[in-house]
């Protein structure tokens, strides 16, 4: 009995460590050249932020564009510079769409006609620094309400060249951060560094939820995708988020060294209108129950979105 008992514990120590070094994570960030814009003059600095995390922890990272936040006028050139200095970090571009439409309201071909607008700029920029990889992320991670849509622009798609960005881990930073940048105007420091504390804590947790629920549908350690946006808290806070990884037990990988992991040739089968991790895609089809409930956001913190 006392054998059987060694037995097991050494076997499940063995998982465990296989477990902590099997961590990897692959960084994306939606919405390139930033979110909720003060000024051009902040967007350039907190650009040169979040490159300077990037550039500190030697962290891959993949911009999603959307080529209508470039169109401002007298601005244009200096808003392209911002996605230039991207790719002069060694970092990735890739197509979010001109103007992120939701797939579930329009129209295919409107949707097609989109993406195209959105890939002039960043092509001949990806061209310029030899980036050959070319990805794609769905706004709101609206992937197809019906199937015939879906697979049709899964073909288009193909045909245009572009691999989809899949996400494992999602969070809702766009809440926090439009909490954070409302105290910033009002120059509130104090509300500022509670949000930000509050937003690492709910990194944290759903960094562990995303775990938990890789090992109900899975069943294994996965190379995750990691969803973020371009905004000022990340600015302000993604070293922090970086830092959280590592404590973990994470390596930062490449997008492209991610989707080789065979977990993304699995069959995705959802259709409909929800846009969440390709976990819960993955755990549909399997037809597996929701057992575990995601963190939530703080009441206060809901209270500042909602202000």
């Amino acid at each position: 009995m006392k054998h059987h008992l060694t037995l097991v514990l050494i076997l499940f120590l063995i998982t465990h460590c296989l477990w902590a070094q099997s961590k990897q994570v692959a960084i994306t960030m939606d919405d390139l050249p930033f979110v909720m814009e003060i000024s051009l003059e902040q967007t350039q600095q907190n650009t040169r932020k979040l490159l300077s995390h990037f550039r500190a922890y030697n962290m891959p990272v993949v911009g999603f564009v959307n080529e209508q936040k470039l169109m401002k006028l007298n601005e244009i050139d200096a808003r392209v510079a911002l996605l230039e200095s991207w790719l002069e970090a060694g970092q990735l571009l890739g197509n979010h769409t001109f103007s992120h439409p939701d797939f579930n309201t329009t129209s295919l071909e409107d949707y097609k006609t989109d993406f195209l607008k959105g890939e002039i700029i960043i092509s001949q920029l990806c061209n310029k620094y030899n980036q050959t990889q070319k990805y794609f992320r769905f706004p709101f991670l609206h992937a197809g309400p019906d199937s015939l849509k879906k697979a049709e622009f899964e073909i288009f798609l193909k045909a245009q060249g572009y691999e989809n960005a899949p996400v494992t881990i999602d969070n809702e930073d766009y809440i926090f951060n439009k909490a954070y940048v409302n105290a910033y105007k009002k120059k509130d420091s104090k509300t500022m560094k509670m949000i930000g504390e509050a937003y690492l804590q709910y990194v944290s947790a759903m960094i562990d939820y995303h775990e938990e629920l890789t090992q109900q549908v899975m069943g294994s350690p996965i190379r995750h995708i990691f969803l973020c946006h371009a905004n000022q808290i990340n600015a302000d806070y993604f070293d922090k988020v970086a830092d959280l990884f590592k404590a973990k037990g994470y390596t930062f990988i490449t997008l492209e060294a991610a989707l080789q992991d065979e977990v993304y040739q699995e069959p995705e089968n959802y259709i409909g209108k929800g846009g969440f991790s390709w976990l819960h895609r993955w755990r549909i089809t399997k037809k597996l129950p929701f057992k575990i409930k995601e963190p939530e956001i703080p009441e206060e913190i809901m209270r500042l979105y909602n202000n």
